[in-house]
């Protein structure tokens, strides 16, 4: 009888959860990160312990409405996302994750804190979001990992004397105004090692090709424009301002910008995924000196 690849590991991974083994890297790494994709969503049947032990997914219509994707090709963009994160952190900090201190910042419903539970113990990772829905959520999926509500404009972090050795915000940047992404990006710097890493992505200015909608009398040529001219473009949401600023919207942010403004980082990599080409993803380290 046929086996589908990687099904002994799987079964070794099944085995050891029936015998008491926790769930953690030590298992997890068995399997490549795409297979424990296709497990999350339920494209591996007939590993049941390793389905109870993980967190379950969020709705098709949560995947759709915050991320504007679900199922395979949101995996494909998480697993993208994940592996140059990996990639960056051990060619650039050169230490184990398995032994690193990982904070997702703006986890919404937890997409890259379940694949993170392959390469960190979950004692070790924390995710925080401004919205108590993300965290709900988070909660109700059963993830395993330090959950707490943060501030919309942060200056301190909810994460008790925690300091990190990766922190990453994936589409948290593409939606900040200037005012709120440099507030972020300071108190981030506060809890960041001095030798750690942080990943954000940034939307290129060809993402206002495809916005919409746009408010009356703008056009993607404008804000394409303001991308140009200004290093950044952004067009608010309907939402109450915070001190004045409506903090939440739709940007983008040029890495010139991003030199230029955001002092104590040093950019140090970029990368690019095929399967999600409108986050270019950029690496920073604490600015030596």
């Amino acid at each position: 009888m046929a086996t589908s690849p990687f099904d002994r590991e799987l079964k070794q991974i099944d085995a050891a959860l029936l015998s008491g083994q926790p769930l953690g890297p030590e298992l997890l790494s068995q399997v490549p990160l795409e297979v424990l994709g296709e497990v999350y969503l339920g494209l591996r049947p007939g590993y049941p312990a390793l389905v109870a032990a993980l967190p379950s997914m969020a709705p098709v219509q949560v995947q759709r409405d915050w991320t504007g994707a679900d199922g395979a090709p949101l995996m494909d963009q998480s697993c993208a996302f994940i592996k140059s994160l990996v990639r960056a952190f051990e060619e650039q900090v050169g230490r184990p994750l398995n032994r690193a201190t990982v904070l997702d910042y703006g986890c919404g419903w937890g997409r890259l804190l379940r694949l993170m539970l392959r390469y960190t113990p979950a004692r070790q990772i924390w995710g925080i979001d401004p919205w108590d829905r993300s965290i709900d959520l988070c909660r109700e999926h059963h993830i395993p990992v330090n959950l707490a509500l943060s501030d919309y404009v942060p200056t301190t972090l909810p994460v008790s004397n925690t300091h990190f050795d990766l922190i990453f915000a994936f589409s948290v940047f593409t939606h900040l105004s200037p005012k709120c992404a440099l507030q972020v990006m300071k108190t981030l710097h506060g809890y960041l090692k001095r030798d750690g890493l942080l990943a954000i992505t940034l939307r290129p200015p060809e993402y206002w090709r495809l916005h919409r909608p746009f408010p009356s009398g703008v056009t993607p040529e404008a804000m394409i424009g303001l991308h140009r001219d200004a290093g950044f473009a952004f067009i608010p949401h309907d939402r109450p301002p915070i001190d004045g600023d409506v903090t939440y919207g739709d940007a983008s942010y040029s890495l010139e910008y991003a030199r230029s403004n955001w002092s104590g980082w040093s950019i140090v990599d970029t990368a690019w995924n095929a399967v999600d080409p409108l986050q270019t993803i950029v690496f920073l380290r604490p600015a030596s000196g």
